[in-house]
């Protein structure tokens, strides 16, 4: 079996209240590897990370609510594979207004698992 992808950043800067799509899965596929979101307010906030999966027409959360303090920041997604199908989101909204969290998340898209012989 090989794993044919490539390793890509997917980053969204001053991430607010409104739920922020981060990254859309190509036709092939991706495996999240990490998340890492910072805190950039004034003051701490409280984040959730949802995956929406297309093909079965619901949103749900890695984490919800999870307090960021001033300064720090969140580990979500940390050396696991998190499976995103084609056209599946990851998602990130905070509690607060304004520009509050920077994120990255780290992957392999198109990934290729089918045998080869």
């Amino acid at each position: 079996m090989t794993m044919l992808g490539k390793f890509k950043n997917a980053v969204k800067k001053d991430v607010g209240n409104t739920s922020t799509t981060i990254y859309t899965a190509p036709a092939a596929g991706s495996y999240v590897i990490q998340c890492d979101i910072a805190c950039t307010s004034n003051t701490g906030v409280q984040v959730s990370v949802s995956v929406e999966d297309s093909s079965q027409g619901v949103e749900v959360f890695l984490v919800k609510n999870a307090p960021v303090p001033v300064g720090s920041s969140l580990q979500v997604i940390d050396s696991q594979k998190i499976v995103l199908e084609e056209a599946d989101k990851l998602k990130v909204v905070c509690d607060t207004t304004g520009k509050t969290v920077d994120v990255i998340v780290s992957l392999v898209e198109n990934v290729n698992l089918e045998p080869t012989y």
